[in-house]
């Protein structure tokens, strides 16, 4: 990027809108930010790689996809090193970004829109795998992640594309494999699921769903699989993860009925819809065998699409923090995202105590906490009790996307909120652990940071106690807003 264009962006500043961090970044760029440009002081703990990834683009050849889960997947990737701070990203090269890039329009059909052609196009084809919405760096291996296929390879130094990846042929035809796993960081584990209709004679004539389940060694190998099923096929986005237990909520957003979208004649978009009569379960799932132990049911049905961290305590209860939210009309946001005001992107955050040996369940919000996405916590103490959840938040009733970060005491229910200031936007904010002897022992938050008035975006450093700004890493480009992040504690700047 020029000089030139630098300027003549700046010189936008209050013509630039909050939705320019929906435009497209088609350049793949590579460069180091040095030392002396940036803002603050980059805490030792932070050396590593800070990952983002989330939609490059939402349309192409002046045709917008039909929704923001059909963007084309890019990852981001920010290396801290002693001479400053390496930024690259690439495209994730899966058969829609290649074929719609070489044709310059819409070819695939995807989950919010069909290709074009008609039925001929569409019929019994599945939406195509776009790679853009969650990311793990995981035994060496650094996979971009989506809903309902499987993981895309890519190299973690140089973000290029290696391939689709299906653990040496363990990941069948039809197990998909989600955009949320997580770690044990006690055995190593990663553990993941995937969403497909029910293959049991019974299940697939009263159209039942059902859930597989992965667990993937430390070594990366794919060690054992199971599954089980579901009254319904939902859409499930992420589980809860305790040390015995993964815990699945059944929210019931699903399909009204197949036949038009196996037909070709509508998206998957336009075939679920939010259907609270089909009711709400919650499953809870031994990790030793694969096996449900217990089933939950929710009388008041909400869908809950991330999860913090779960725990379980001495007493045979399950502890778990989410968001929520009261309906699925977050979808229409999401289906129109360059002309919508995103006043309802968010949600609100909620503990859940699931009584195993009672069956009870208690539900309590955070009623202090802004409303907000995204909710994460310091991953060292994954399947065991944390006191802090940290989330992108909306600042006021007036905000249109995320506009500040949050820091919840998961004890007392107070909030620490930091308001990012005019026309700064930001999405997840990834906790990096303190190091021994730091006088900050709570970490740190790393989050990108667009900033509408020039156009370009930052990568800024919290501290995670106070919310302030500690450091401050402009980037010469805008990177559109996206889903995810990740940090790995390896600095991959070559």
């Amino acid at each position: 990027m020029t000089a030139d264009v630098r300027s003549l962006r700046a010189s936008r500043d209050q013509t630039v809108s909050h939705h320019g961090g929906f435009e497209a970044l088609e350049d793949e760029l590579e460069y180091t930010v040095p030392l002396r440009a940036i803002k603050g002081s980059i805490p030792e703990a932070v050396s590593g790689t800070f990952f983002r990834i989330g939609p490059g683009r939402n349309k192409i050849g002046g045709k917008e996809f039909g929704h923001w889960f059909d963007g084309d997947g890019m990852l981001h990737s920010v290396s801290f090193n002693d001479d400053g701070v390496a930024y690259r990203n690439r495209y994730v090269r899966t058969p829609k970004y290649l074929a719609e890039t070489r044709a310059d329009k819409i070819v695939m059909r995807s989950f919010g829109h069909n290709a074009p052609g008609g039925i001929r196009k569409n019929i019994g084809r599945l939406p195509a795998n776009c790679a853009n919405t969650n990311l793990v760096y995981h035994a060496g291996k650094l996979l971009a992640l989506w809903e309902g296929g499987r993981p895309w390879r890519l190299d973690p130094a140089t973000l290029e594309t290696l391939g689709e990846y299906d653990y040496e042929g363990k990941l069948g035809r039809f197990n998909a494999f989600s955009a949320h796993g997580k770690v044990n960081p006690r055995t190593g584990v990663y553990y993941n699921f995937g969403i497909r209709p029910s293959f049991s004679p019974r299940g697939a004539l009263t159209g039942k769903g059902a859930i597989d389940l992965y667990r993937i060694a430390p070594s990366g190998e794919l060690v054992e699989k199971g599954a089980f099923e579901v009254d319904f096929l939902s859409f499930c986005h992420d589980f809860a993860l305790t040390e015995h237990y993964m815990i699945f909520f059944q929210s019931p957003i699903a399909m009204k009925s197949p036949v038009p979208w196996l037909a070709g004649l509508i998206p998957f978009d336009q075939a679920i819809a939010w259907r609270p009569e089909l009711g709400m379960k919650i499953y809870v799932v031994r990790t030793v065998d694969f096996k449900v132990e217990k089933v939950f049911t929710v009388d008041d049905p909400f869908v809950a699409i991330h999860f913090s961290n779960a725990w379980e305590t001495g007493d045979g209860k399950i502890e778990i923090d989410l968001t929520r939210f009261e309906d699925f009309s977050v979808n229409e946001l999401l289906r129109d995202v360059f002309h919508s005001k995103g006043d309802t992107f968010s949600g609100t955050f909620w503990r859940y105590t699931l009584d195993m040996h009672g069956g009870e369940m208690e539900a309590r919000q955070y009623g202090q906490a802004l409303c907000g996405e995204f909710p994460q916590w310091d991953h060292r103490c994954t399947t065991q009790p944390t006191s802090r959840m940290y989330a992108a938040c909306m600042m006021s009733g007036e905000s249109t996307f995320f506009d500040g970060i949050e820091r919840i005491d998961l004890h007392s229910g107070d909030v620490i909120s930091h308001d990012l200031g005019p026309g700064r936007y930001t999405s997840e904010a990834m906790h990096v652990a303190p190091q021994d002897g730091d006088e900050n022992q709570e970490g740190w938050l790393v989050s990108m940071v667009y900033d509408a008035r020039t156009h370009l975006s930052e990568v800024v450093i919290f501290d995670a106690r106070t919310l302030e700004e500690v450091a401050v890493v402009p980037l010469q480009n805008h990177v559109p807003f996206g889903f995810h992040c990740g940090y790995s504690p390896t600095s991959f700047a070559g």
